[in-house]
C-alpha cells in the first residue's frame, strides 16, 4: 500500500519555512507529505537545495524516502500518547562540523553537500536522521550513544537489513560506542532476549524514564553482562 502523496509547494504552510533564515520559501525545490493508512497527513516535507543545486535530484529522492519511511518509523517507535512531529525541512550545507555528514534538530535535517557528492548512495543516512525526528525525546536526559544506536538500529534492522555489518573490535568497542556498534548490540538483544526491546526502551526514553537498570528489567541481565554475551556470540563462526 502506498503511504505517501505529494503536494504542490504553494500548499505547504509558509510558516514552516519562515523560522529558518537559511530557507527561502521561493527556493523550495520539492515538497511532499507522508500519510497514514487512513490517508491523514502525518508529515509535510520541504527540500531546499539552494546551496547545492547540483543535488536537486538527490534531494527530491531524499524527500520521497522520508514520506515513505516516516509512517514505518513512527510505527516502530510508537509509544502511548505520542504525537509525532508534523513538519520537516531538508537543506544542504557546504560547511558542517568535521566528521558530521548530517544533523537533525528542531524539525530541520541539515546535510553536508560535500559528503553527499562523495556518497551518493548513502540513503541510510536519511533514514537515520529521519529516525531522530521520530524519536523526539525533547528535554529528556538520554545517553547519546543509545539515541544514535536506536537511529542506526532502524537503519540496519529495517531499512537495509542485508547491508554488511562493520567488524567488531572487542579491545576498543563497547556498547557506548553508539551508531552501528550499538545498533548491532540492540539487534542481538532483540533476537536473543526480547523482540520488543527497542520499542520498550524508546518509550521509556521518550517519557524521561530511562535508567541503565532497564536493561536488567527487560532482559534479566545487566547491560555489561549482555555486552559480554554479545561479544562472545559474535566471535563464534557463523
Amino acid at each position: 500500500m502506498k503511504l505517501k502523496i505529494f503536494i504542490p509547494a504553494s500548499l505547504l504552510t509558509l510558516s514552516l519555512l519562515a523560522a529558518d533564515s537559511d530557507i527561502d520559501p521561493v527556493a523550495v525545490s520539492w515538497t511532499g507529505a507522508a500519510t497514514n493508512a487512513q490517508g491523514e497527513v502525518m508529515l509535510q516535507v520541504a527540500v531546499n537545495t539552494t546551496r547545492a543545486p547540483d543535488l536537486a535530484d538527490w534531494g527530491s529522492h531524499a524527500g520521497e524516502l522520508c514520506t515513505e519511511w516516516y509512517p514505518k518509523i513512527c510505527a516502530l517507535l510508537d509509544s502511548e500518547g505520542f504525537v509525532p512531529p508534523k513538519h520537516l525541512r531538508i537543506k544542504f550545507r557546504e560547511q558542517m562540523p568535521p566528521g558530521t555528514p548530517a544533523a537533525t534538530g528542531g524539525g530541520v535535517m541539515s546535510i553536508s553537500a560535500d559528503y553527499i557528492r562523495h556518497h551518493t548512495n548513502d540513503w541510510g543516512l536519511v533514514v537515520h536522521e529521519l529516525t531522530h525526528v521520530v524519536q523526539d525525546y525533547g528535554r529528556s536526559q538520554n545517553p547519546g550513544w543509545l539515541v544514535e544506536g536506536i537511529a542506526d538500529y532502524v537503519r540496519l534492522a529495517s531499512f537495509e537489513p542485508q547491508a554488511r555489518r562493520p567488524r567488531l573490535h572487542p579491545e576498543r568497542d563497547n556498547y557506548r560506542a553508539g551508531y552501528k556498534v550499538t545498533a548491532m548490540f540492540l539487534e542481538w538483544i532483540e533476537k536473543n532476549h526480547d523482540p520488543h526491546f527497542v520499542h520498550k526502551i524508546n518509550a521509556a526514553m521518550r517519557a524521561g524514564r530511562y535508567r541503565p537498570e532497564l536493561f536488567t528489567e527487560l532482559t534479566g541481565k545487566p547491560v555489561d553482562d549482555l555486552w559480554a554475551d554479545f561479544i562472545a556470540a559474535s566471535a563464534k563462526p557463523a
